[in-house]
């Protein structure tokens, strides 16, 4: 699972190439390839205590183990961020070069630095806790951005059990371009849409999450990475990073669900018996209505709308019906 190639400028030939990590190490002037790698020997890591690899005979991972342990670079990348967050008064986004030298010491040029927006991080949004609990779809104490959402329509929801559940690939691959199409249709844009399925949304890996693009999930008004961890789905969840400028630029309100744990007050009844709208909006798409469950939420809910607040200052957030 580590990184097997690098794109490099090559000089000599003015063009920009992909070549293996090990022939980008092999090449001369690479004084610090200890900090970059690891070394695999019959199946076991171990990190290499000086530059002298022979990356013929040695099976070297890019793991970056010694940059992180064996320098100051996270430290100091902390330093900057806490120095910046400070002067602009919000978090900030940052792209930067670094160079280390041979005994370890680190030079950081920041190359760009934008003022970040969070939505819900300047000011707080109180979570209601007197909702009585058969109206509450679900708790999360995770999230990267908050705010307040309500009178949604729809809630599109993909069982984790079922999606991990499904053995042909290409019905896995086919799932994110029929969500695309819930996304676009002109209803669920009106009435707007919580998104709720299993893992990692946009992960490349169709094992752990539903393969989208951004454009398949950009009208959704609250995106749902769900963790079942009996379903296969891991627990520590990617937190929207696949997408997560454009999250918070489309003030897109993001979480996670742990539907297992008890605080999430996981209303699976409601998820399980509510009818699916699926083939009523796509009618072509039926073959695929036992994995993908869209709940028109006033025909499900005695004419109640859902409504999410998500309090990103104490971490609280809350989906409920009213």
């Amino acid at each position: 699972y580590s990184q097997h190639f690098a794109d490099v400028l090559d000089l000599r030939r003015n063009a920009l190439v992909t070549l293996p990590i090990a022939e980008v190490l092999q090449a001369p002037g690479q004084p610090n390839r200890r900090f970059l790698v690891s070394l695999m020997h019959e199946g076991v890591l171990s990190d290499p205590v000086s530059n002298l690899i022979d990356l013929q005979h040695e099976r070297a991972v890019l793991t970056f183990n010694n940059l992180i342990t064996g320098t100051k670079l996270a430290p100091l990348l902390g330093r900057i961020l806490e120095r910046l967050e400070r002067a602009y008064g919000r978090p900030v986004d940052t792209e930067f070069t670094a160079s280390v030298e041979a005994q370890g010491g680190v030079r950081v040029n920041l190359l760009q630095c934008r003022p970040l927006f969070l939505p819900g991080a300047a000011a707080s949004a109180p979570v209601e806790a007197h909702i009585p609990r058969e109206r509450i779809l679900f708790r999360s104490s995770s999230m990267i951005n908050g705010g307040v959402v309500r009178d949604i329509r729809y809630l599109l929801w993909i069982d984790p059990r079922r999606y991990s559940a499904i053995d042909d690939m290409t019905v896995k691959q086919t799932l994110g371009r029929i969500v695309g199409r819930i996304n676009d249709h002109p209803d669920v844009v009106a009435g707007g849409v919580v998104m709720m399925g299993p893992g990692r949304w946009g992960s490349s890996n169709i094992e752990l999450g539903v393969n989208v693009g951004y454009a398949d999930i950009d009208n959704a008004a609250v995106l749902v990475e769900v963790a079942a961890e009996e379903s296969g789905q891991v627990p520590d969840i990617s937190y929207g990073t696949h997408f997560f400028q454009d999250l918070v630029e489309a003030e897109i309100v993001f979480m996670a669900v742990f539907p297992t744990e008890k605080a999430a007050e996981f209303n699976c009844s409601f998820f399980a018996t509510a009818p699916n709208a699926l083939c009523d909006l796509l009618p072509a798409c039926a073959p695929y209505a036992d994995i993908i469950h869209l709940i028109d939420v006033p025909a499900a809910a005695d004419g109640r709308l859902a409504h999410v607040i998500a309090d990103s200052q104490v971490r609280k957030g809350i989906c409920f019906l009213e």
